[in-house]
């Protein structure tokens, strides 16, 4: 935590030095840029369903009276209309005079509705429609429906199973909304281009005058990573478009020389430049410019702004430098449990009660743990919890526990007490889902504990027990309270790293081994220079997925074209191409064509599986050309150095780059996606395996012998039979010098 908040007072400190001030006046009339086109607001009507919302509760009982649905409102929307459309089933047993639903909106009672006496079974539920009051909706709203149930007047049991009203799944509100002309102020920033109040899926178009160069496409990789890691669960994509004028909130680069046609008469700038206007021709749209004198000015653009937003004020923002931000340790991305201490509950919370539950059938305490994927945890039993919890459950909630699950699935519980002691600990391990050595064959079963190459979800649910006290009533509910104290621990700092690769699944899921370092400092991405808008759209997505992964951009990424010069030695590598396309006139002894060639190589072996012999390559390029919409995903060590790997992400034509953008922003894909290649069309993944397996990382020589002969016990028991061997004859000719040496002193 200390080297945190030292890193963050220095990426302050540089910023502050960065002197962020108000452009200077404009030389031409920008008042086009302020209001945009004076058309009618735009409106929209949404329908979102209860389950959409994230409902998963629909059943009330006479403990558990109440459920929630929450939706949010953007910044740049207000509500015209609310319409909240559900329909119910009740149990016959209970007593339409004293029972019913009530129905709220952000506190305020709206209705309650009846609960009807019924002799004969429910046919058809019935629908209901209520307009909502537009003016009680806030940012974030809330509906509540709360069931007052009884089924007899003088002797109820509210944990009795007759207590019951279930809402249909099928129940929905429908919200029209209509566009606000929003003031082009960086205050409100990262809104409306990301706005934390809308859970849809982040779509923000990145346009661009032409073809960009290397310093261009890294401004815009670190901004959609940036992005990336703000969308976080909601994902993130970000189209590319070639000088087009903005019909929606969009992101704009530009430079001096540079301008799409609809920035042709802005004014130019001296300084890397931030800037919020609206679209000339949609007043509802704003656009965020990145300018600068040239492209290298772009990406220190982006940088201030995505470490110095929250200081910028007004339309226009400059920055007049930016100190060397510090680099980044390996295994330290925001987002990943440390690997180099232990980490408490507390660094986990979004919100400040998310480690509380209340009720006896209360929320159960959630928390999300992303590991590094190359942790070695070959026999070791888990990964050790030391948990401090506190409870206050019911007088003799004898059967009351604590149970602990991993991604839902049950792993262990703990008996709750009353206890003397304010906090009851427990040291416990956390399962694994064993991955080392098995990278080429994993098995399409479900194993519980924790997978290290995608996020988890560690899960702590207090069941309080009750008692019946008599024939009516049983222990009353309330003060049922239970607390995941915030000291508890989890701790991966005595294990080592190492890993077998390729094993595109960590690479899907965690973006490893290239988010080793959450900058992508050692990282070298590779991509035609005329390259197409799909195939930056997948330069984008994938960058943003990283910053989803870390929680932080990929400001060090290095992005080059094919050029002879370059040195690719210590460097972790990214491809990103068409079969072919990166080979035209690079001379064959370079560096660069080594690892095309190597690439081509296991792109042609993913494709048709080893089923050609070297006689055959010509035969596989011809057929390669006339493959169609094609994307393969392909995982190898690198031809320079063995510690270092190569992702490559190659398409048969343009429009397939869309099916690798689609397949590393859905999870259902990235699940797909195991092995050492993974052809991906639009029937689905197959994943194949085309190469050795390779290790990187490090553990001990004595651990390092055993792991990988540990499936060969008679080499094993051979080697351990000739280190005997060994040992015995250095004993025996030391025994000998000492005999010889002891005689030769008797001599004297």
């Amino acid at each position: 935590m200390i080297k945190q908040l030292a890193t963050s007072a220095l990426i302050m400190l540089a910023l502050a030095n960065s002197q962020f001030t108000k452009a200077a006046t404009p030389l031409i009339d920008k008042s086009i840029f302020d209001d945009g086109y004076p058309e009618q607001a735009p409106t929209e009507s949404l329908t979102l369903s209860f389950k959409r919302l994230g409902v998963n509760k629909f059943k009330l009982d006479g403990v558990d009276t109440t459920t929630y649905v929450d939706f949010t409102n953007r910044l740049d929307k207000i509500g015209k209309q609310l319409k909240l459309n559900f329909s119910y089933s009740h149990s016959p047993a209970l007593i339409s005079r004293v029972s019913h639903l009530k129905v709220y909106f952000n506190d305020n009672l709206i209705t309650v509705m009846p609960i009807k006496d019924q002799e004969t079974q429910i046919s058809q539920l019935k629908s209901h429609s209520l307009d909502l009051n537009p003016k009680l909706i806030k940012d974030f709203n809330q509906i509540r429906f709360e069931l007052v149930g009884y089924y007899d007047l003088i002797c109820q049991d509210d944990f009795s199973k007759t207590i019951w009203t279930e809402l249909s799944q099928n129940s929905s509100i429908t919200l029209e909304q209509q566009s606000l002309a929003l003031e082009s102020l960086l205050e409100y920033f990262p809104a409306p281009f990301f706005d934390e109040r809308d859970y849809t899926q982040l779509s923000l178009p990145f346009i661009f005058a032409n073809n960009p160069d290397e310093n261009t496409l890294e401004a815009a990789a670190t901004l959609s990573s940036w992005f990336g890691a703000q969308a976080d669960w909601r994902k993130a994509t970000f189209p590319v478009q070639f000088n087009q004028t903005p019909t929606t909130h969009s992101v704009v680069f530009a430079t001096n020389t540079n301008k799409p046609d609809f920035l042709l008469d802005y004014p130019d700038v001296s300084k890397p430049t931030v800037e919020i206007i609206s679209s000339p021709t949609q007043r509802y749209a704003k656009v965020l410019l990145i300018l600068g004198k040239d492209t290298k000015q772009l990406k220190d653009a982006v940088v201030g702004l995505a470490f110095g937003h929250k200081v910028m004020t007004g339309r226009t923002a400059s920055i007049n430098e930016i100190n060397h931000l510090p680099l980044r340790d390996a295994y330290d991305a925001p987002r990943w449990v440390r690997s180099d201490r232990a980490v408490t509950f507390d660094e986990f919370i979004e919100y400040p009660t998310q480690l509380q539950t209340q009720g006896l059938k209360g929320q159960p305490v959630d928390l999300n743990l992303r590991f590094a994927p190359d942790l070695f945890t070959w026999r070791k039993e888990g990964i050790p919890i030391d948990l401090h919890y506190r409870n206050a459950p019911a007088e003799d909630a004898l059967l009351s526990r604590l149970n602990m699950l991993i991604n839902d699935k049950f792993i262990n519980g703990f008996e709750l007490k009353s206890h003397d002691e304010k906090t009851v600990e427990n040291e416990s391990f956390a399962p694994l889902v064993s991955r080392q050595g098995t990278a080429h064959n994993e098995q399409d079963f479900d194993i519980t504990g924790l997978d290290l190459s995608k996020k988890n979800k560690l899960t702590y649910d207090f069941k309080f027990g009750v008692i019946k006290v008599g024939e009516c009533s049983a222990v009353p509910a309330g003060g049922e309270y239970g607390v995941i104290d915030g000291s508890s621990t989890i701790d991966v700092s005595g294990f080592e790293h190492y890993i077998a690769l390729p094993d595109l699944n960590v690479f899907a899921n965690s973006g490893f081994p290239f988010t080793k370092f959450a900058d992508l400092d050692q990282t070298t991405l590779i991509m035609q220079k005329e390259s197409s808008a799909q195939a930056i759209q997948l330069l984008l997505n994938f960058t943003g997925h990283l910053g989803e992964i870390t929680g932080y951009p990929t400001h060090r990424l290095d992005i080059e074209f094919p050029d002879p010069t370059l040195v690719l030695d210590d460097k972790d590598l990214i491809v990103i191409a068409k079969p072919e396309a990166l080979t035209t006139e690079l001379p064959q002894d370079a560096a660069i064509s080594v690892l095309l060639e190597t690439n081509q190589r296991i792109v042609e072996q993913a494709i048709y599986n080893g089923a050609y012999d070297n006689n055959d390559a010509q035969k596989v390029k011809v057929s390669i050309e006339s493959q169609g919409k094609l994307g393969i995903i392909a995982g190898f060590q690198s031809p320079f150095n063995s510690e270092r790997s190569v992702v490559s992400m190659t398409a048969t034509t343009d429009n397939a780059f869309t099916l690798l953008s689609d397949a590393l922003i859905k999870d259902e894909s990235t699940a797909l996606i195991k092995g050492s290649a993974a052809i991906i069309n639009s029937a689905g993944i197959k994943t194949i395996n085309t190469d050795d397996q390779y290790f990187v990382g490090y553990v001990p020589i004595h651990t390092l012998i055993w792991f990988h002969f540990s499936d060969h016990p008679f080499i094993l028991a051979l080697l351990s039979i000739l280190v005997l061997l060994l040992i015995s004859f250095l004993l025996w000719r030391l025994l000998g010098v000492l005999t010889q040496k002891r005689l030769s002193e008797g001599d004297e």
